[in-house]
């Protein structure tokens, strides 16, 4: 009889460790990247590597356009587990082909992509070397590190500056100053060198709790400025549009909008030469207290060309590509016993 109640007891621990390690391998999938991710893009894997090289497995998740076309695009979105979150380690997105499989062997990220051409579907294996051919978000030479961030306003209040828009940490945010709801407000991205951007994502509102979501205004619609070194500047003459003639930001326009839940939206890019990315308010959804507008997190996924991946340039892509959809009605939020997010949230 005690036989039994030991192999039963010994049965039962193991089913119960089996699920606590899938359910902690796939904890990924509560990250903000990963929903925002996985609403507009189609999973083609999942694999785990050390990255960083810290001894510990980081999630990489690779993605493909939801749509057939002729030279599909996709990227790589690489997580590392954080203080019960996750946070970016690095985000490609690829010119005209998309990764299916994916490995990490000391600095070498191998690679397995699909690319769907007027001949059919061909795949081909390359190798990216860390600091050589990418970097990753900690790295001194990261095209993201050292941005220099800034607004048009900022609430007198602590822990709202602007730098928490580009922090990793979903938990601050930079909430405007502006008189009135905040729209036309906006918060600028400086590079410190001019860097390729695939993708822009944007977690509005203030994610510290759902009680301060809804407690403060968030973003209905916004508009992207991207501007690249030859917006800003006159090489042959030397000069500085904005800088000694005053003449303001230029570059190109791309609208986002966003739905009445707490979920990154993502957006493309697909600009060469990017030196300053700016967000500016157009319309917002209101808080039930506060009438300050706030943004947790800007995300960017880097560009890799076709001809940079390849040496080559692609076939020509007849198909356009599918607009934004419109952003989604307020909706109500159900009655709740907790201030915490939960699963239901999103």
């Amino acid at each position: 009889m005690k036989l039994r109640q030991t192999v039963f007891l010994f049965l039962c621990g193991c089913v119960v460790a089996s699920s606590l390690a899938r359910a902690e391998e796939e904890d990924f999938k509560r990250s903000q990247f990963y929903r925002g991710i996985s609403a507009h893009f189609v999973i083609t894997a999942v694999a785990q590597a050390d990255l960083n090289g810290d001894g510990r497995d980081d999630t990489l998740i690779l993605y493909r356009e939801a749509e057939d076309a002729i030279n599909q695009a996709g990227g790589l979105l690489g997580l590392s587990p954080s203080g019960g979150d996750w946070k970016v380690l690095l985000h490609l997105f690829f010119e005209s082909v998309y990764p299916k499989k994916a490995a990490m062997s000391g600095r070498d990220l191998s690679l397995e992509f699909v690319q769907t051409g007027p001949q059919g579907v061909k795949t081909f294996p390359r190798t990216l070397v860390r600091s050589k051919d990418f970097h990753l978000r900690q790295d001194a030479e990261s095209p993201f590190a050292g941005a220099k961030i800034t607004a048009s306003s900022t609430l007198k209040r602590e822990g709202v500056k602007p730098e928490n828009v580009f922090d990793q940490d979903l938990r601050t945010s930079w909430a405007e100053g502006a008189d009135g709801t905040g729209v036309d407000e906006s918060v600028s991205i400086e590079f410190s060198r001019s860097v390729d951007l695939g993708l822009a994502g944007v977690l509005h509102g203030n994610f510290r709790s759902s009680r301060d979501w809804k407690d403060n205004n968030r973003l209905h619609r916004a508009e992207f400025t991207v501007e690249t070194g030859s917006d800003r500047y006159d090489a042959e003459g030397g000069v500085d549009f904005e800088a000694d003639l005053g003449l303001g930001l230029y570059g190109d326009k791309i609208d986002i909008s966003f739905s009445n839940k707490p979920v990154m939206r993502y957006v493309r890019l697909q600009k060469r030469g990017v030196v300053s990315v700016q967000l500016k308010i157009t319309s917002v959804l209101l808080g039930e207290k506060n009438d300050d507008t706030h943004v947790a997190e800007i995300d960017f996924a880097e560009w890799v060309s076709y001809a940079r991946l390849t040496g080559s340039e692609p076939a020509a892509r007849p198909a356009p590509e599918k607009a934004d959809k419109p952003a989604e009605p307020p909706a109500k939020a159900p009655a709740r016993k907790s201030d915490d997010w939960t699963d239901e949230d999103f």
